[in-house]
């Protein structure tokens, strides 16, 4: 059986948050002044989690940002010492486009785009995203050349779907049957790409790895050295559902570039 390398795949699926974006310490900065002050940074994001997961699974088709207005209404219900105005709720909904890229993020993006077509599947609503996207653009980067054709000259990526276009919030496994549809099969250069040749790339085993799995896709996950709060899963970690693991999204484009200069190696030779 041929080895599997990174570079046999075509197209990266990207969950965002959490993977991309340090998604946890923007929604640490604003929960924090809810609890009380000796509460611990892992409490605060485990509880978070679940009201956000309840809220998305009980509703898709509440935006986004929204779940955010609706978690943090939640959360200070629950917390009588709480004296902060439900205002500061619309202020935590709207703060998605300000959370950071990971250092490694940006510049690892724009390598992997000169060997695949990178696509967002991501749990956001289309007006919050865009926000993000414009952190993840670089006019630095325009001189990386672009395998496939991207949403503009400057952005990483070929693809853009969102929970709010799929009306599905991960880890539903109709936002899984919905983005392959999207890429899958396509009939024309340069995306003539079968289900074999999609790989996901994430941080979260229980909103990305495990219904890959489930959907027998490949996937990378990207543990971030597993500081990770949300999104975490024991069971899962255990058994190992990913294909590849790398610590960073920089750690994964060095591999692919290796894996490039001895296939390049390897055709001198043969020469």
């Amino acid at each position: 059986m041929p080895k599997l390398e990174l570079t046999s795949h075509k197209v990266l699926v990207f969950d965002v948050y959490g993977t991309l974006i340090d998604w946890e310490s923007g929604i640490y900065k604003s929960l924090k002044p809810l609890f009380p002050k000796d509460t611990p940074r892992e409490e605060v994001l485990e509880k978070y989690a679940a009201a956000e997961l309840d809220l998305q699974m009980k509703d898709p088709s509440v935006a986004y940002s929204k779940i955010l207005d609706l978690a943090w209404v939640r959360l200070n219900l629950n917390l009588p010492s709480s004296t902060l105005p439900t205002s500061d709720a619309e202020c935590f909904g709207a703060s998605i486009p300000t959370w950071q890229p990971f250092e490694d993020t940006v510049q690892a993006l724009h390598r992997l785009k000169e060997h695949f077509a990178l696509v967002v599947l991501s749990n956001v609503d289309n007006k919050s995203f865009s926000g993000t996207h414009e952190l993840l653009k670089s006019e630095t980067h325009e001189a990386c050349k672009s395998r496939y054709p991207t949403d503009t000259s400057d952005s990483p990526f070929s693809l853009i779907l969102t929970a709010q276009q799929l009306n599905a919030y991960k880890p539903d496994l109709r936002q899984f049957s919905s983005a392959p549809r999207s890429v899958l099969p396509h009939p024309s250069p340069p995306w003539a790409v079968e289900a074999h040749e999609v790989l996901v790339v994430a941080n979260s085993l229980l909103h990305d790895i495990e219904p890959a799995n489930l959907h027998n896709l490949d996937s990378v996950w990207i543990s971030r050295h597993e500081k990770n709060i949300i999104g975490t899963k024991p069971d899962l970690k255990e058994r190992g559902m990913w294909t590849w693991r790398f610590e960073t999204l920089g750690d994964l484009a060095d591999a692919v570039d290796q894996e490039v200069k001895e296939a390049r190696g390897a055709y001198m030779n043969f020469r």
